[in-house]
């Protein structure tokens, strides 16, 4: 899959309820950032780590 389009993704939530902090990428700052995540949905700018973020993001910038 392409990280490009993913990294420009806007940061969803998701819809469940549970409290999971998970990183995505700000590509208007231009670096990874924390949010809580639900736990299902949401999309693929959802990023385990902040290194596994940045890993993926790099070329963006």
């Amino acid at each position: 899959f392409n990280f490009t389009e993913i990294c420009k993704l806007p940061v969803q939530k998701g819809r469940c309820k549970a409290l999971f902090i998970r990183h995505y990428y700000d590509i208007d700052a231009g670096v990874c950032g924390s949010f809580d995540y639900g736990g299902c949905g949401g999309n693929a700018n959802n990023f385990r780590t902040k290194s596994d973020c940045e890993k993926a993001c790099v070329d963006c910038k």
